[in-house]
């Protein structure tokens, strides 16, 4: 009889670890398990230049991309660049498409639930952009208006979130696609990293456009991302990250692609 029940409580045990066992896209990836395969593979958010450009060979280039390769350097392995949008990055890492993100992101509570995020490794300021002879001094000014914002990105949040009497948001898959709605006259302003902003309007003459610095929307950190169960990985990417800013690199690649120092100065760790 006791063989009977220990048998019986076995088979308990073993079923009861079945169904408690998380099911996930992908295993946790670590340093070492990076380093046996030989290359990493990085997610990194592309259409938002001067961040990222397109090489003579179609490939694309930039401080996203060169940050990507110190990476994959001090790691010791190759790397592959697996090009995201706002709208697919996340579910990029979830699935193990990709290692970790270099994708741009922002570290709010709400992402933190999801995955691991970063100590800072750049900083940008959101501004609104549009037309010169647009009166845009207080937020009172939108009222009525139609403003563009990549779908489910941070200016998307704080803008959906003034309230503003009459205000449409209107959502596109990526920044690119936003800037564009504002071009072609599809919006009245949209809401923008001013580096990037500044780019477009300098590279495509667009006289009529400027960023608006009397309603500053914020200034904030973009952050890498792993899984949530990549616990090794995401603290060698905080030493990589501090290691590139302590020694200089990273403000070099910053004052390469976008002209200027990373705004904010130090940045912060948490």
């Amino acid at each position: 009889m006791l063989r009977s029940l220990l048998h019986v409580a076995g088979g308990v045990i073993a079923l009861a670890t079945v169904l408690v066992t998380p099911v996930t896209g992908a295993s946790a990836q670590t340093t070492a398990d990076i380093v046996k395969k030989g290359s990493v593979t990085i997610g990194v958010l592309t259409g938002i230049p001067p961040y990222d450009t397109v090489d003579a060979n179609g490939n694309t280039d930039g401080f996203i991309v060169d940050l990507a390769k110190e990476a994959a350097s001090a790691l010791g392995v190759k790397f592959e660049i697996v090009p995201v949008n706002n709208a697919s990055r996340a579910a990029a890492l979830e699935s193990g498409r990709v290692d970790f993100l270099i994708a741009q992101m922002t570290a709010t509570p709400e992402r933190a639930k999801t995955f691991l995020m970063t100590n800072p490794y750049g900083a940008y300021e959101m501004r609104f952009v549009a037309a010169k002879d647009m009166k845009l001094t207080s937020l009172d000014d939108l009222k009525g208006k139609r403003v563009s914002v990549p779908k489910g990105s941070t200016q998307d949040v704080a803008v959906s979130g003034y309230g503003i009497e009459g205000l449409e948001v209107v959502r596109f898959d990526d920044d690119a696609l936003a800037m564009q709605a504002l071009i072609s006259g599809q919006v009245d302003a949209t809401a923008a990293v001013a580096a990037v902003a500044n780019d477009i309007i300098t590279k495509r003459n667009l006289s009529n456009l400027e960023v608006k610095k009397d309603v500053p929307l914020f200034t904030l950190y973009w952050s890498m991302a792993t899984r949530k169960d990549a616990t090794e990985l995401h603290q060698w990417l905080n030493n990589f990250i501090y290691y590139i800013e302590v020694t200089g690199k990273l403000d070099q690649l910053h004052r390469k692609w976008i002209g200027i120092p990373v705004p904010g100065g130090k940045l912060p760790t948490f």
